[in-house]
């Protein structure tokens, strides 16, 4: 014979209400005892957002998509969506462009442009290239350059502060130069 024992315990802490249910089955002739916990959380505001994949997993989860769900609807494969979740690889920006049209997000918050620095030119090139969704193969198409001349400025490469590539590369990304 069976006795099954099942008690629920629901408590508030910092990320929202959590409910538990425990479940024990305890059979006199089992060696082992089943203990099921069941943990929801109702506030994905508290989640952290300190990387990409955490802020695209909070996204995701405000949004009550799986991951399955949101890899489906960006076109992209859901180990890959896992896999930029996890910090195990970083997106291309047409993949990038995707999830944000589907969490109705921009890459300025996914990416955290905001907090990138603008001291180099290579910086400057990197964040504003990025918050026009352009690849650096895309940015050297618009300026008629070389991929790796864009890929040397973000580099450091090229310090170069006053030349035609620059304006050129400058107005693609919509860069407006005060320093003059």
């Amino acid at each position: 014979m069976t006795n099954i024992f099942l008690f629920a315990a629901a408590y508030n802490c910092k990320s929202g209400l959590h409910l538990h249910s425990i479940r024990m089955d305890k059979d006199v002739s089992a060696k082992h005892k089943v203990i099921k916990i069941q943990c929801q959380i109702n506030s994905y505001n508290e989640l952290p957002e300190d990387t990409l994949g955490q802020r695209l997993t909070k996204l995701r989860k405000i949004m009550n998509l799986s991951i399955k769900e949101l890899a489906h609807s960006s076109g992209i494969s859901p180990q890959t969506l896992s896999n930029i979740e996890n910090g195990k690889t970083e997106p291309y920006i047409s993949s990038l462009k995707g999830i944000c049209k589907v969490l109705k997000t921009d890459t300025q918050y996914l990416l955290q442009l905001d907090n990138l620095s603008e001291d180099s030119i290579g910086e400057i090139i990197k964040k504003y290239r990025l918050m026009t969704c352009l690849t650096q193969e895309q940015l050297a198409r618009l300026c008629s350059l070389n991929k790796s001349t864009i890929k040397d400025y973000e580099n450091g490469r090229i310090k170069c502060q006053d030349n035609a590539s620059l304006r050129k590369i400058y107005k693609s990304i919509g860069y407006q130069d005060n320093s003059k």
